[in-house]
Order: C-alpha cells, then sequence, then structure tokens
C-alpha cells in the first residue's frame, strides 16, 4: 500500500516543567492525521509552566524539535505551542441580541460573536481563546446549533481562557528563539480535550482533569463544549517530593515508587504488599521496606489537601 499523501504539515510543541514534547503530523486531503515524527527532552528552565531561564528553554525545545525532524525527515519553520501555567483563567461573557423572530442564519450568529468578543473585558490579561459555550433561544439554555431556528432573542455565553501577559511572550520569545514561527499558544485544557474525549463525552459532560508535573488543569464540557475551567499550580512531581521527603530517599527512587506502585486509591490489600527501598538489596539484608499502604498514604495526602 503506498503511503497517505500528505497534504499539510502540523507540528506541536508542549514546553512542559518536567518535559518537552515535539510531534509532527502530515494531515491528509480527507483530514486524517498520520505522525511522523516527535521528539522529546528532559524541561530545563522552566519552572510551574513558566520560563524562568530564557537559554536553557530555547536550547531544550530546539532540541525536541531537532530529533522530530531527524525522524520526520523535515525541517519544521512553525509551531502550536501548548500553555499550561498555573495563571490560566476561566470567565464567561454572556451576550444578547433581539431577531424579531426571523430565521437564524450563520451571518446571525457571526455578528453576535463579535458583539460579544468585542465587549469582553481581560482586565490586563492577555485572551487566549474566547468560544461559544451554549446560545439560548428566547431564554431557552443549552442549544447547541441554533443555524435554521426562528428566535425573538438570540443569546450565548462566550467561555473565554486568559492568561497573564508576560509569560505568554516569554515562552513565545523563547519558542522563536530556536528559529521557529509560533502559529499560536493554546491553552493546555483546550488542546487536551480535543486529544482525549470523544464527541459523545463532551456532549454527555464530563470533567477532564490533567495532571502535569508541576500544574494540574481541570476542564468542564458540556453540550459539546467547554464550559468551565480551572488550572492548579502543583502536580505530579510535588507528589514525588512528598514520597522523596516521607521515606529519606531520592528523588529518582521517589519516581520509580510512585510510577511502579502508586494510586490514588487504598485497597486492603495494600497492608501486605512489602515495597524494598532499595531494590536488588541481598536475602536477609537491612535494607529498608515500607508497604503499598504507606505509599498511598503520602499520595492521598497530597490529593486531598
Amino acid at each position: 500500500m503506498p503511503p497517505p499523501r500528505i497534504e499539510k504539515i502540523i507540528t506541536a510543541l508542549d514546553v512542559g516543567s518536567w518535559k518537552v514534547c515535539a510531534l509532527i503530523a502530515g494531515q491528509t486531503a480527507d483530514g486524517q492525521l498520520h505522525v511522523l515524527g516527535t521528539g522529546q527532552r528532559e524541561s530545563r528552565g522552566v519552572q510551574r509552566g513558566y520560563v524562568a531561564d530564557m537559554e536553557q528553554t530555547e536550547h531544550i525545545v530546539r532540541e525536541a524539535i531537532e530529533q522530530a525532524e531527524r525522524i520526520a525527515g523535515l525541517n519544521i519553520d512553525d509551531v502550536w505551542v501548548s500553555f499550561s501555567a498555573g495563571g490560566l483563567l476561566s470567565d464567561v461573557a454572556p451576550i444578547e441580541s433581539e431577531l424579531g423572530g426571523h430565521r437564524i442564519e450563520q451571518e446571525d450568529i457571526d455578528d453576535l460573536l463579535a458583539a460579544g468578543r468585542a465587549g469582553i473585558d481581560p482586565e490586563g490579561r492577555m485572551i487566549l481563546h474566547a468560544q461559544p459555550a451554549l446560545y439560548t433561544l428566547d431564554g431557552l439554555t443549552g442549544v447547541k446549533n441554533p443555524i435554521g431556528l426562528h428566535a425573538d432573542r438570540l443569546g450565548v455565553d462566550i467561555h473565554i481562557i486568559m492568561a497573564d501577559g508576560a509569560p505568554v511572550r516569554n515562552l513565545e520569545a523563547a519558542v522563536r528563539q530556536a528559529h521557529l514561527d509560533v502559529n499560536a499558544v493554546v491553552a493546555s485544557p483546550i488542546a487536551a480535550g480535543l486529544a482525549c474525549l470523544s464527541d459523545e463525552e463532551r456532549d454527555l459532560g464530563v470533567a477532564l482533569v490533567e495532571l502535569g508535573a508541576a500544574v494540574t488543569t481541570v476542564s468542564l464540557y458540556a453540550g459539546g463544549m467547554l464550559v468551565e475551567m480551572a488550572s492548579l499550580p502543583f502536580g505530579a512531581s510535588d507528589i514525588t517530593d512528598d514520597i522523596a521527603s516521607a521515606f529519606g530517599i531520592r528523588r529518582s527512587q521517589a519516581q520509580r515508587l510512585q510510577s511502579f506502585y502508586g494510586s490514588a486509591s487504598a485497597s486492603p490489600r495494600d497492608n501486605n504488599e512489602i515495597i524494598e527501598l532499595e531494590p536488588g538489596a541481598p536475602a536477609g539484608s537491612d535494607s529498608p521496606r515500607i508497604t503499598r499502604a504507606q505509599l498511598v498514604t503520602v499520595i492521598r495526602q497530597r490529593l486531598d489537601a
């Protein structure tokens, strides 16, 4: 079978606190995406999603992109960049217009959205996304697609995702110093929702939790749309540090325990499962041990905080 004909190249870049990932995909004429190359490097210069060292961040971005380029056999000029720092904020701006009972056309929706976006006051922040959440027809809420319906009043709640401007500009600058153009900065809850959720899940309603190394985002979907979002400045690396501190071990050991034995759900069997803190120690030695219940307790204390 011949390889699919690629019509468009799309490159995504995720600059996280723990790792930097790049993905090059090719889009065919029917809209299908095919992964052509990936790159991943340990993150340096980024703390809690914020660029703290421009030179180190630029260097790691360049390495991740170059690895993806070698695998794909392509040279990349532009990227879509994910932003997940703890400064993300969510708000809803309602707007309504009079229609006089006529049939709703796309032009009516475009005018309504334009008026709503023009009235948004970001209070000094940068608007990353302004998307329609739920439409309202004569007071009836939850309308997904009002085109073709008749109404006296058409309203919409515009869901806004904002961020402090300086961190976003710093991220863009670090990427551009790696000789890459930035198509747009995308809030990570938007990207995660599109990547992980089916149309049915977004329509029925779901809470999507994205647990990163240093930032956790929670986004709520209903009626097929993102309707609420929150960003919390803690993540998996905080759990790793808690484990290292609780049992007096190195971070690398704590990361291994978390990956192989960690859980957020307790089980009666956890009290009987013994974990060697120093794997490979001779039998009968005084190698320190803990129960899985102790490990789960440390993890749950952080998640319940």
